[in-house]
């Protein structure tokens, strides 16, 4: 059975990626708030390599999240997201474990399901997979969140 960090879990990697091949587009494409239209463009910049090749394992297209979410700015063109996306398994081994830094501004947890989920998702047995990162950079034009 597979781990990550501390989790056990299973994973159905076709049914995963057949999901996300449904999916026309994720949570932050959809939202047309300045937080999540600077996300969009900016996340091909956060994501850790070790981020996508741990996305790419479990069948999760890193183009759409299930939604992200701007916390605050931290200093003049550098804010805090976080996010979730989900995958189709279920947790085995689960519980209040510490979070996996990938780097020391990007770390990840996994979860049982809570949060909303991609329509293609639905009603499907999954596992809740988040990040928080303190690196996205303000690449739009307008005034920054605070």
């Amino acid at each position: 059975m597979p781990t990550f960090g501390d989790w056990t879990y299973s994973l159905d990697r076709d049914a995963t990626v057949a999901a996300y091949r449904a999916a026309e587009h994720g949570g932050s494409d959809s939202c047309g708030c300045a937080g999540c239209r600077n996300f969009t463009l900016a996340r091909a910049e956060v994501f850790p390599a070790s981020f996508l090749t741990l996305l790419d394992q479990l069948g999760i297209d890193p183009r759409k999240d299930g939604e992200a979410y701007h916390i605050a700015r931290l200093s003049p063109g550098r804010h805090g997201y976080g996010g979730w996306f989900h995958f189709v398994g279920t947790l085995h081994e689960t519980g209040d474990f510490p979070p996996i830094y990938l780097n020391k501004d990007f770390y990840v947890w996994m979860s049982s399901a809570s949060a909303p989920r991609l329509a293609s998702l639905e009603n499907l047995s999954v596992v809740q997979l988040e990040f928080h990162t303190d690196s996205v950079p303000w690449v739009l034009s307008e005034p920054e969140l605070d």
